[in-house]
């Protein structure tokens, strides 16, 4: 069940979501909720400092391996480097034409070559040519070994089961590491330019190359190894050619191959378990695989080294992370006890004093000397007493006061109620249509005789716009029925002018028919006329003739005259048509006009009025 005296139940969304969280009991005690949040502070520094210790730890881890897998690929490129020089070399002297003569007697100028060429390499431990032939491979010559002697009967067998018949004059055979008179070397085998089964010799021994692959750190210690587990490079004499390791000590031998098709360089294993072949103790390896073109070596370099060397630093990184997050949540813990005691016993103090209060014992007071938030808390409980001591006072003062004005009010209330009944009442009679009654300002009240101040103006107003618009509607009425009946006659009297003037065309145009006939026949009598002057020229008809003329003239004109009254008449008939349809409209209207006004009229007359205001127009009233 919430405690009603609880302030959270106030709050927001999420400060009620974590109320209704968090158990009643806790959220009672200040002691338990100040606990819970040192309980949670402490937790919240443990994760915070375990993850940053967590992630320093794995970027430190991860820069030291990545710093191994540099130096297992510094490592094979150093061996890589060592192998393609010695492989040009060898190549480029194969191409000494003088190692492909076969006189008799030239085996000592070879050998005089041979030696100059040794001289002029580094690190070479021999160097001889060899004719092959199945299973016979013979010395040529050699500054170190003795002529024709068989390879195969010495510690140099190996050539027996080596690919090198398949050789092409660019190719070179490199063998494992093998020993010669005790010394590990390697053998660089390549074919002799110019002559067939013929092959140039050059061994390199590793211990200088083995030397090369020591590092800085006594602990830390390289080797090569092939796929099958045999040591091909140590900077132990001994280890050379000894067996690796076990099954698991081939882990990082085994992975190496993979690197070659893809785009890393090395790998690196972080811990391994003790091996007596390599480390006692656990141990991190760093590999990569050796990548020589044309050359099948499957050779993987592995760099060793204790685990707790490598990764002591990321250890103590980690334990001292540990032990400052453990102090972190110590001193979390510790201030948050101490502040938490204190504040815990002013709050119990201040809690006993405001239950005193709330049970109206505003006498006793309780002092602290603290000046922080908590003090500040004392002097507004004491604030608080006192204040509350002069409210009540007040309270009593200003019940009795509350008392007299609500008599008043109720009084106030009453009045209002009658007079809004009243005034309800003859608004209600001026919405009916009486509009000669009016409210009657009493003094009592200044907003209720505004209103019916105001009230009276409106209706008074209204009154004399009603009866304005009732003279206007009867003036409407009465001018649109003299304007519809003059628009009537007038539309008759253009019905007959129309009429009329349709006669007189009629009649101009027959007249004008009956003039043509009448000035045509004149024209032929006076042709007539002409004739006979000519066949009597003795007769005096010349005058005749000449009037004869000047009526047929006559004749024309008055037929051009008629024809122009014609066209007149034509335009009149037209105008009298047009202005008997304008009428037409226009009557039309006049009688729109009288059927709106009337029944404006009869809606204007359900109004009783007392106004004698006349209606002005702005126009004069049609006249019959």
């Amino acid at each position: 069940m919430a405690d009603p005296h609880d302030p959270d139940t106030s709050g927001p969304d999420r400060t009620r979501l974590l109320s209704r969280a968090v158990p009643n009991f806790v959220r009672r005690r200040f002691t338990l909720k100040f606990a819970l949040i040192l309980g949670v502070m402490g937790l919240t520094v443990a994760v915070i400092g375990a993850t940053a210790t967590g992630a320093v730890v794995d970027q430190v881890e991860g820069n030291v391996e990545q710093q191994y897998q540099n130096l297992a690929s510094q490592q094979a490129n150093s061996i890589e480097t060592w192998i393609e020089r010695n492989s040009i070399s060898v190549k480029l002297a194969s191409k000494n034409r003088a190692f492909s003569a076969n006189e008799p007697g030239s085996r000592f100028g070879i050998r005089q070559e041979l030696a100059t060429t040794a001289g002029n390499v580094y690190g070479a431990h021999a160097i001889y040519l060899v004719n092959g032939s199945g299973t016979d491979h013979r010395v040529v010559a050699s500054p170190q070994l003795t002529f024709a002697r068989n390879l195969s009967e010495t510690s140099r067998a190996w050539i027996q089961s080596s690919p090198i018949d398949s050789l092409n004059v660019m190719d070179v055979h490199i063998t494992d590491v093998h020993r010669v008179s005790g010394t590990p070397v390697v053998a660089f085998v390549s074919p002799v330019t110019g002559h067939p089964n013929r092959y140039l010799v050059m061994e390199y021994s590793v211990e200088n190359l083995a030397a090369s692959l020591d590092t800085d750190s006594e602990a830390r210690f390289t080797q090569v190894v092939n796929d099958e587990g045999i040591v091909q490079v140590a900077r132990d004499d001994e280890e050379i050619l000894g067996q690796y390791g076990d099954d698991d000590a081939m882990r990082p031998v085994r992975l190496a191959p993979g690197l070659l098709e893809s785009d890393q360089r090395a790998g690196v294993i972080p811990e391994m378990a003790p091996q007596d072949a390599v480390l006692s103790e656990p141990y991190a390896v760093g590999y990569a695989p050796i990548r020589v073109s044309n050359v099948p070596l499957n050779w993987t370099v592995l760099i060793h080294e204790p685990r707790s060397n490598v990764f002591g630093f990321v250890w103590a990184i980690s334990r001292w992370g540990r032990l400052a997050t453990l102090a972190g949540v110590l001193l979390v813990v510790a201030l948050g006890a101490v502040i938490g005691y204190n504040t815990t016993r002013d709050i119990n103090r201040l809690r006993e004093w405001a239950r005193q209060m709330r049970e109206g014992d505003l006498e006793t007071t309780v002092t602290t000397t603290r000046i922080d938030a908590i003090g500040e808390l004392y002097a507004g409980f004491e604030n608080m007493r006192s204040s509350l001591r002069q409210q009540i006072t007040e309270a009593e003062r200003a019940r009795k006061e509350a008392e007299v004005s609500r008599a008043e009010a109720m009084e106030m209330n009453r009045y209002l109620e009658e007079k809004a009944e009243e005034y309800s009442r003859i608004m209600r009679q001026c919405a009916e249509g009486d509009l000669t009654q009016r409210l009657d300002p009493d003094g009592e009240n200044d907003a209720m005789d505004r209103i019916a101040t105001d009230f009276n103006e409106m209706v008074a107003e209204l009154e004399r716009t009603t009866d304005q618009l009732k003279r206007f509607a009867v003036r409407v009425e009465d001018t649109g029925e003299v304007l519809q009946a003059s628009s009537d006659s007038v539309r008759v009297a253009s019905g007959h002018v129309a009429d009329s003037v349709q006669r007189i065309a009629d009649d101009a145009d027959e007249q004008k028919e009956q003039l043509q006939d009448v000035s045509r026949e004149i024209d032929d009598l006076a042709d007539t006329f002409e004739q006979w002057a000519e066949e009597y020229a003795d007769q005096e008809v010349q005058e005749s003739i000449d009037r004869l003329g000047e009526i047929a003239t006559r004749v024309g004109e008055v037929a051009e005259l008629s024809e122009e009254t014609l066209a007149e008449s034509g335009i009149v008939a037209g105008a009298a048509e047009e202005q008997a349809a304008e009428l037409n409209e226009v009557s039309e209207r006049a009688c729109d006009l009288t059927r709106y006004a009337r029944p404006l009229h009869d809606a204007l007359d359900e109004f009783d009025t007392d106004s004698d205001a006349e209606l002005y127009l702005d126009s004069e009233p049609v006249s019959d």
